[in-house]
């Protein structure tokens, strides 16, 4: 299954946490697509107002799907930069001219800032999950459950611990800086996707304590 369609599949998940958060009465969670951008700005106007202690399971996992859905829009928005970034080396591979090729280079680098930017700023429910750091989310099952549900934590900054894109110290004067600026873009993007696919198996299996209080198991 590809992650597209794994994301199509999670938008119900997506919603079903905004209702908990939202303290709505909690239904079966709705099929229909929802828009995962109106989700980011939830998000951050709940991060603003600070972290505070869940008090139930169903309030824990929801944060924690929650947290899922505002770092896809960011891994979402970085893998726009890389399709940019690849046009550009596309580009200059076209163009000779040194020049021509220095200016690319500086958009190019300028595009590596934004990706560091986005995963900087992706904080969610107090919790960054592809910055530099090392924060993760564990959720503890009440009896009878398995021990521990965890959201783990994947570097997606520009450098090497994250996405491994080398800043074009050529400016990209050689077809082979810019050959090997596309085969880091490539490899790149396919760590985008491997992350957002953990990151949503991994929501996935939230979804039981949704619904669920640790004291009664009930809805």
């Amino acid at each position: 299954m590809s992650v597209q369609q794994k994301r199509v599949e999670a938008q119900g998940l997506f919603a079903f946490a905004r209702r908990v958060l939202g303290k709505e009465e909690v239904v079966e969670a709705p099929v229909d697509p929802i828009d995962i951008r109106s989700g980011i700005d939830r998000a951050l106007r709940q991060a603003r107002r600070g972290a505070y202690t869940p008090a139930t399971l169903a309030e824990s996992a929801a944060r924690a799907v929650a947290t899922v859905e505002g770092t896809l829009v960011a891994i979402d928005s970085i893998h726009t930069y890389l399709s940019e970034a690849l046009e550009l080396t596309a580009e200059a591979l076209a163009h000779p001219d040194t020049t021509k090729r220095a200016m690319i280079a500086d958009r190019y680098d300028e595009l590596r800032s934004r990706i560091d930017t986005v995963a900087g700023g992706a904080k969610f429910e107090g919790v960054n999950l592809i910055d530099g750091g090392r924060a993760s989310i564990e959720i503890t099952l009440p009896d009878g459950g398995q021990p521990r549900q965890a959201i783990g934590h994947i570097t997606l900054l520009a450098g090497e611990r994250g996405l491994s894109l080398k800043a074009p110290s050529e400016l990209f004067a050689t077809n082979d800086e810019v050959e090997a600026a596309r085969a880091s873009l490539f490899a790149a993007r396919q760590r985008l996707d491997r992350a957002a696919e953990t990151f949503l198996n991994q929501a996935s299996l939230l979804a039981p304590s949704l619904g669920k209080t640790p004291e009664t198991g009930e809805v």
